[in-house]
């Protein structure tokens, strides 16, 4: 295989990385966004960050259910978002919902990270799935976009 054939094929193969990579932290958030939107209440909060959960007089108790369930509808609009953009721009190639899809991913990641891996809340074990899959897109992603496609020659004879 020459050179100019070795650079469509790592194309193709870095833009189904980061499909396929995206496409799995959408899948994983909308499953898990669904998860807290079943369990719900203090137990929601406890399958969101095992331990935390304190139980509460019945009016905090209310709100704190609210709060789970729209934490969990979020997160799974999010993956949804995530996962119909990546499958989007997979049939596409509109470098926008790349990057709302991209962007989404890492907002929502970072929030992770800031509230509930880094004070401990949440086991490493179950938070770093989704940022995994996130690495693993965006180096697809740059595979994808770092390969270099010939510019097309053109000879003219001068008059």
């Amino acid at each position: 295989m020459s050179a100019g054939q070795a650079a469509p094929v790592r194309s193709r193969v870095g833009r189904e990385v980061f499909v396929w990579g995206l496409a799995g932290w959408g899948l994983l958030h909308l499953v898990g966004g669904a998860s807290l939107l079943a369990a719900g209440g203090t137990e929601g909060l406890d399958t969101l960050a095992p331990g935390a959960a304190t139980p509460a007089p019945d009016p905090a108790g209310e709100a704190a259910a609210a709060v789970v369930h729209f934490h969990g509808f979020n997160i799974a609009a999010a993956g949804l978002l995530v996962l119909a953009l990546a499958l989007a721009w997979r049939r596409t190639g509109r470098s926008w919902q790349a990057a709302v899809a991209v962007g989404v991913a890492a907002v929502l990641d970072l929030g992770l990270v800031a509230f509930l891996l880094a004070p401990g809340l949440m086991p490493l074990s179950e938070g770093l799935w989704g940022i995994a899959l996130l690495a693993v897109g965006l180096v697809g992603y740059a595979v994808h976009r770092g390969v270099r496609r010939p510019v097309p020659v053109t000879f003219t004879r001068a008059a």
